[in-house]
């Protein structure tokens, strides 16, 4: 089983790195995008409050937050855009029912979806981080930026049971983009990527602490601002992987939920 997963994500890795060499543009746009966000969100933020004034009331520099927020932003939602808009693109080009009567589990070609992205972005996010964690910090940056580059990879993981539910059900629903549109900010929005989620009322984390990608975003702002993993960090690191493990069943069960759906439906050309 192992080595047709291997197998899988090679293909699909080929698949993508001959989408960005072909389309040198999207290259360039996953370099550009934390900078582009970062310095939209810090010059609007300024406009009404100085940098200090953030630091002060936070506990970290501005820049260092949004350019680690928009690298998660990047990475931890890899695995729902790839699976919730391939599929659907399949269906729409008429490729879907070759896809479905495969002998290959779905589940594990939703999976392997994600890998190649997640291992390009992380890749290309380096020149994002890397970068204004040295300007800003010196050596002792490059430690750090590698330490939100790891919690980065294990948010996007143990968020892809929860993305393959969350995928499902742009695809059971059959409204496309326009379904995919609302779920996506709406993910952005409970996992807190751009705004402090430490800062937010017991109450309101109560209600999002189911979300694995809400604990790990938490985790990785908490160690911009303390400069380390404590209890309370190890903790949230610890349910975000329970409730992954969690809802593996549930993800694998509406994927196929989906896939029974299709061929009672039938092929689509």
């Amino acid at each position: 089983m192992l080595k047709r997963f291997l197998s899988l994500i090679r293909a699909e890795y080929m698949f993508v790195a001959a989408e960005i060499i072909r389309r040198k543009t999207i290259l360039f746009s996953l370099i550009l995008w934390p900078y582009i966000i970062m310095a939209f969100i810090v010059l609007l933020g300024s406009s009404m409050g100085g940098m200090s004034h953030f630091q002060q009331k936070i506990g970290t520099n501005p820049v260092l937050f949004f350019i680690t927020g928009s690298f998660l932003l990047i990475v931890s939602l890899i695995f729902f855009d790839e699976i919730s808009s391939r599929f659907w693109y399949d269906e729409f080009i008429g490729t879907l029912p070759y896809i479905i009567i495969a002998p290959t589990s779905k589940t594990m070609l939703a999976l392997a979806m994600g890998f190649p992205r997640l291992i390009i972005n992380v890749l290309v996010g380096l020149s994002s981080l890397i970068p204004v964690y040295f300007i800003l910090k010196s050596f002792p940056g490059l430690i750090e930026a590698l330490v939100v580059i790891a919690l980065s990879i294990f948010s996007a993981l143990t968020f892809s049971t929860l993305a393959i539910i969350f995928s499902s059900l742009v695809l059971i629903s059959g409204g496309g983009w326009r379904v995919l549109s609302i779920l996506r900010p709406l993910i952005m929005l409970i996992s807190g990527v751009l705004y402090p989620r430490f800062l937010l009322p017991l109450t309101i984390k109560f209600f999002t602490i189911i979300f694995p990608l809400a604990n790990s975003v938490e985790v990785i702002q908490l160690f911009l601002v303390q400069g380390g993993l404590t209890a309370y960090s190890l903790m949230l690191l610890g349910l975000a992987t329970a409730f992954a493990l969690l809802y593996a069943p549930i993800s694998i069960g509406s994927l196929r939920t989906w896939e029974h759906r299709v061929l009672v439906k039938g092929a689509k050309t």
